[in-house]
């Protein structure tokens, strides 16, 4: 009796933190989330104020990482 188990694909993982803080409000107008999102452990930063600015960036980011592991270098530089 075989006791192969099936072979499941290689997945592989990114790390990143995510910093969100509340800008102080200038004159009447409400204030303003912001954030900075950094990739781990190369240390890769960037800034946005918007949702669709982390969406933007993150994805920058794990097409930039993907690059990096394809050619072999497991997306540190």
């Amino acid at each position: 009796m075989s006791t192969t188990s099936p072979k499941t694909p290689v997945q592989s993982a990114r790390l990143f933190t995510i910093r969100l803080w509340q800008a102080a409000p200038e004159a009447a107008f409400a204030p303003e989330w912001r954030g900075k999102v950094q990739s781990l452990p190369d240390g890769e930063a960037y800034y946005f104020r918007d949702w669709s600015g982390l969406i933007q960036r993150l994805e920058t980011m794990l097409t930039t990482l993907d690059e990096c592991t394809k050619e072999g270098n497991n997306g540190i530089t």
